[in-house]
């Protein structure tokens, strides 16, 4: 299964004082052409504060997508105080969960079809 990603940046939500982006509503859209299936999935990333700021007329679709894709790493402690530690790559997690949508479709499609005699003869 081959399947081509397109990622778009739907909302950016700023700061009014100076037009720092703060949160990016986003949507991941794939397509398994070989199949003629697709799939998408949307959310939203909230953006740690930069030391290098770009005009908001400035920016660009693929910039922002950067800024939601750069890796990030989270500390969580259980109840027992042990403390792990997790890098999450939000592109290849996106992109994951809309390959396994196509990915039922196409079981679906394989293990599901009509009943022989369910069929209305031409």
């Amino acid at each position: 299964m081959s399947i081509s990603y397109k990622w778009s940046v739907e909302k950016l939500t700023v700061k009014q004082d100076n037009k720092l982006v703060i949160s990016v509503e986003w949507r991941c859209y794939g397509v398994d052409e070989a199949n003629g299936f697709s799939a998408a999935m949307a959310g939203a990333t909230a953006l740690e504060p930069s030391s290098t700021f770009i005009p908001y007329a400035q920016l660009t679709e693929d910039k922002v997508l950067d800024w939601c894709f750069k890796p990030k790493t989270i500390t969580e402690t259980d109840k027992e105080g042990n403390v792990t530690t997790i890098v999450k790559h939000f592109k290849d997690e996106g992109e994951a969960q809309v390959a396994d949508q196509i990915a039922r479709q196409l079981a679906q499609k394989e293990s599901a079809p009509a009943l022989p005699w369910a069929q209305i003869p031409a």
